[in-house]
């Protein structure tokens, strides 16, 4: 009889084992779930959350960059379209208001970019100058004995290698600035034109740009510009006519 009670006490204790064991488990097994589908949460909004973010830095970066030239976003959007056509094949490196203005629906809209580009060009030489004013400045006051710009005659006769941009002054009719030009030309460098008695004639420059058979792929490409000259040339040609500098230092090319 004890013996038999004995061995009840024992299969309750083991059933109760078991229960619990299966309790635990099913537990277990829920906190898992749960931390599982929380975690998904939480990814998921932090996801959802750097999407916004990158969104509205988006935005903002293409508003910065249609400020930055004057246009409307709208103008911009359209800059971007104009980019996938046949446009990105023919002027791949076209700055936006040329690439507008070429593409432009009606002569307000092509005049518009014209004189936006035209404005922008004129900040962009007139900040150059201002730096190279400012640097002049500097060097003659950090080494007082040393010219920055070698002008000697054997200097003038050496043939200079000269990368980058260039800015070149000269006049409507000039037969050896036309010569030294279309030499700098052929050779495929970046070259600014400047006319000094041009007068604010576009219309003269323009004769003189189909004169001298200047590619106008290049003067939409913005590797040739033609421009008037609003008074550098005074400032720093000394009177010699052409005249050749390198963009952005105003430093004086000679052997070109």
């Amino acid at each position: 009889m004890i013996n038999n009670a004995k061995l009840i006490v024992k299969k309750l204790l083991i059933i109760s084992i078991l229960v619990c064991s299966t309790s635990v488990s099913a537990i277990s097994d829920k906190l898992t779930q749960t931390f599982n589908a929380a975690k998904e949460t939480a990814t998921q909004a932090i996801t959802q959350a750097e999407q916004r973010v990158s969104s509205s830095l988006q935005a903002l970066t293409t508003d910065e960059q249609a400020k930055q030239w004057g246009l409307t976003n709208e103008e911009w959007q359209r800059y971007q379209q104009i980019q996938q056509t046949e446009r990105k094949f023919w002027s791949p490196n076209l700055d936006p208001l040329t690439t507008l203005g070429i593409e432009a629906k009606t002569d307000a809209e092509r005049q518009k970019y014209a004189r936006l580009l035209a404005q922008k060009e004129f900040e962009r030489v007139e900040k150059e100058l201002k730096f190279q004013l400012a640097y002049d400045a500097a060097f003659k006051e950090l080494y007082p004995n040393i010219s920055p710009i070698s002008q000697s005659s054997n200097t003038e006769n050496k043939n200079i290698s000269i990368e980058g941009r260039l800015v070149f002054f000269t006049r409507l009719n000039c037969n050896e600035c036309n010569q030294k030009l279309q030499r700098l030309i052929n050779e495929g460098r970046d070259i600014d034109i400047y006319f000094i008695d041009s007068a604010q004639n576009d219309k003269a420059i323009r004769d003189w740009a189909v004169t001298q058979h200047i590619d106008v792929n290049k003067v939409r490409s913005r590797q040739i510009t033609l421009n008037h000259d609003q008074g550098m040339w005074l400032q720093h040609g000394q009177g010699k006519i052409p005249v050749i500098f390198k963009a952005g230092t105003w430093d004086r090319v000679y052997g070109l």
